[in-house]
């Protein structure tokens, strides 16, 4: 095997890991099948356009949560599409798969790293740290991650889904390297470095108040 296909064999065990793969469900890109689903596809990119935009757009004195109204609005999409299509009460296909799960992970990464800015490990949590708000306050009005932060993510998450429709069934190899290592580098840190670094953090937390 090559280094090529050696890598791309890895991809798809970390992806197999937290999907079910089902070609059918997967978008062919770069003459390869991404390493997760068209849904979890659009997950992991939007949650990395949602950080990108914590950098810019968040409100650094603000204290309030993100715009609840639009981050639901954003990620309720999904649940509909996953429970409708579970329950039969329609079939859903990829492109659809696809633009929910952008919308949901662009909606998800404010909320995440604000939730994390509540726990008792705020200010710790390498690279959360940079992007949280200074200080977080459940019940303040005044949303860290606004309802216009949240339109423009909205917009850039349509943007995505129109480029990535563009290229799906391409044979053209970056595409598939500039998705998939997003993809990788999405599910090693959600599900394997921040659980690790929380873990690490609370029990160093609470030895050290032994």
């Amino acid at each position: 095997m090559t280094l090529a296909e050696e890598t791309i064999s890895l991809f798809n065990f970390i992806g197999s890991l937290v999907c079910h793969q089902r070609p059918d469900r997967t978008l062919w890109i770069g003459g390869h099948y991404l390493p997760v689903c068209a849904r979890d596809t659009g997950t992991f990119v939007g949650l990395l356009l949602g950080y990108i935009m914590l950098l810019f757009l968040r409100r650094k004195e603000a204290k309030g949560p993100p715009n609840l109204y639009v981050s639901l609005v954003m990620m309720l999409p999904l649940w509909v599409d996953s429970f409708g299509q579970l329950f039969g009460f329609w079939t859903s296909t990829n492109y659809l798969r696809l633009i929910t799960g952008l919308l949901f992970g662009a909606a998800l990464a404010p909320m995440l790293v604000y939730a994390l800015s509540l726990s008792a490990l705020k200010g710790k949590i390498p690279l959360i740290k940079n992007i949280g708000p200074k200080t977080a306050v459940l019940d303040d009005n005044d949303s860290w991650f606004d309802a216009k932060a949240l339109c423009i993510s909205i917009t850039l998450s349509v943007i995505l889904f129109i480029a990535i429709i563009a290229i799906a069934g391409s044979e053209f190899p970056l595409f598939y390297w500039m998705l998939s290592i997003t993809i990788i580098t999405g599910i090693i840190w959600h599900f394997f470095v921040l659980p690790s670094l929380l873990l690490i953090l609370a029990l160093r937390k609470l030895f050290r108040k032994k």
